[in-house]
């Protein structure tokens, strides 16, 4: 003898099982399209002058650089934020007495940090230093360029560690740390 279910199709499992199947799906796409609308790319460099009049002033601030012959040393101390930047470079260069370091995490512009440095005292050598501090200490790994308004900049990579150096890979013993 054959059982024959008598309960209508909305008291069973494998109909609402079928049914949630793609009903997850649309609730997870409608999510994710929610998420785009919300969330700014912070990976796009947006500008009014448009991105090859950036780049090409980017190039040329660091060719720039490597004309003066320019080499910074940062010093940061982890514990405090506290950076000290000391210059050396080709004779008669004149500098300004305030420099902008910025730090650029590779994807979230949230924890992007620019640091106003200020003309300290030379250091030992007769180097000019500058000093800035963190509003709160980095971690992580981030994209550094110390500029000179639009006259020069130099860049490089900085991931954690107390020192680095910035400079022309072309110059005579600047070691990318």
């Amino acid at each position: 003898m054959e059982r024959e279910d008598t309960d209508p199709w909305y008291h069973q499992f494998w109909p609402w099982f079928i049914i949630a199947l793609p009903t997850f799906a649309v609730i997870a796409g409608l999510y994710t399209l929610w998420l785009a609308i919300q969330t700014e790319d912070s990976l796009v460099v947006r500008s009014d002058d448009g991105m090859n009049v950036v780049t090409e002033r980017n190039l040329a601030a660091e060719q720039a650089a490597v004309r003066l012959g320019l080499i910074a040393e940062l010093n940061i101390q982890l514990e405090t934020g506290a950076v000290v930047v000391t210059i050396s470079s080709l004779p008669n260069v004149d500098f300004p007495t305030s420099l902008q370091l910025r730090m650029r995490h590779p994807t979230l512009a949230s924890r992007d940090a620019v640091i106003d440095l200020v003309q300290a005292i030379p250091n030992a050598d007769g180097e000019p230093t500058w000093a800035g501090h963190f509003v709160r200490p980095q971690s992580g790994r981030f994209y550094v360029t110390l500029s000179s308004g639009n006259d020069w900049r130099l860049s490089g990579e900085w991931s954690g560690q107390s020192q680095l150096r910035l400079g022309s890979p072309d110059q005579p013993g600047n070691d990318q740390d």
